[in-house]
């Protein structure tokens, strides 16, 4: 993932420069604390900094520092301050770096954000399960505050007890900086209220719908929907598209199919094989997959005596030992109309807001193939 460019750091740091924020100590923070502050290597700093100092802006001492010279010192009383600047946007998503999609997202975000001259500052990666997500999420949050950014793409948090606080935190954040958010993939509020937000997602509705049109169409007339507890917002949209499906299909609609449940709970798993079940819609592909080491464990094989679905498209489902039919999402799509979403709300702030949907793509592969023998 590419982070904040050399020339975003010169300009930010030049316009701080011109604001005066360094006269006090006349010096400029050390390498250490600027790489961290903008999250960005030595060599990517350094090229900043060599762009100051031919301005003549700062002087580099071997071993003390940079310090500002009389015309840096000078110049923010002389000088009246530069009001345009490379924007400057953050990103907060859940797993960053582990997550596939928005591991996706977040690159193509980047690439589309340079092409209009602007940068993507990483402020850390958000876990979950961390024990200090709060702090975490608070750091990161300030970060973004003290560099001014233009705006912030957010992917909501979920799997966590503390997701509804650490969201409502964050938003509540950004809002009283005034700094806009573009939520990617979820709202935080679920269906049917909205939030405050332009919204870009999957159209989790239709992709339930196809997916599971698919395993009915494949004779299965007992699936079921599992969703590991703490999940996103998005459950409930999906569990829509899935109820219109045996809807139109003419088959019965029972509370009983939908679970929320960890699928590596071997009892959780054994008590939805025993209500009958010919096929399990899963969340995402990380529940399929476990679910699907889950099954091989009760000697459950599938596709033979049970099919198995999920959401994602991960890059590696076709060489799983049973490849999985997945949903795969129009990520180029989300990622360019997130970006046109923001541009479009930092120049019109007060324009209404809007939730963006895209279509997802149905991919077929061995796990829906009922009956076949399994690997």
């Amino acid at each position: 993932m590419k982070t904040i460019k050399s020339d975003a750091i010169y300009d930010d740091l030049k316009y701080r420069i011109y604001s005066g924020e360094f006269n006090g100590s006349k010096r400029l923070p050390s390498e250490t604390e600027l790489s961290a502050f903008y999250a960005c290597s030595r060599p990517t700093l350094r090229k900043a900094l060599e762009v100051l100092v031919a301005d003549g802006l700062v002087v580099q001492r071997q071993g003390a520092g940079s310090f500002l010279t009389e015309k840096g010192l000078s110049i923010s009383q002389t000088t009246e301050i530069p009001t345009i600047r490379t924007s400057l946007f953050g990103i907060v998503f859940p797993g960053l770096g582990v997550n596939y999609v928005f591991d996706i997202i977040c690159n193509e975000v980047t690439r589309i954000l340079a092409q209009s001259n602007c940068s993507l500052v990483w402020g850390g990666t958000v876990m979950p399960n961390s024990p200090t997500l709060m702090d975490e999420v608070r750091k990161i949050c300030a970060k973004y505050v003290e560099l001014q950014v233009d705006g912030v793409f957010f992917s909501p948090i979920e799997y966590s007890p503390l997701s509804t606080t650490v969201n409502e935190y964050i938003l509540e954040t950004f809002t009283h900086a005034q700094i806009p958010v573009v939520l990617i993939d979820s709202d935080v509020v679920e269906f049917p209220k909205q939030s405050h937000h332009d919204l870009v997602s999957l159209d989790h509705v239709q992709a339930s719908y196809i997916v599971t049109r698919h395993m009915i169409e494949q004779n299965i007339r007992n699936i079921h929907f599992l969703s590991p507890p703490m999940s996103a917002k998005t459950i409930k949209l999906r569990q829509i598209g899935f109820r219109e499906a045996l809807f139109d299909c003419g088959l019965p609609i029972d509370s009983l199919v939908f679970h929320q449940a960890d699928p590596r709970d071997p009892i959780a798993v054994r008590s939805i094989i025993s209500r009958g079940a010919q096929g399990i819609l899963c969340s995402n592909d990380g529940t399929a997959i476990t679910l699907l080491d889950t099954l091989r464990s009760l000697e459950v094989a599938v596709p033979r005596d049970l099919v198995v679905a999920g959401f994602d498209n991960l890059s590696y489902l076709s060489q799983i030992r049973t490849p999985l039919t997945s949903i795969s999402q129009p990520t180029e799509l989300i990622s360019q109309e997130a970006v046109r979403l923001m541009l479009a709300r930092v120049k019109h702030p007060h324009r209404p807001f809007r939730t963006v949907r895209f279509p997802g793509t149905l991919i077929i592969r061995r796990s829906t193939r009922y009956g076949s023998e399994s690997d």
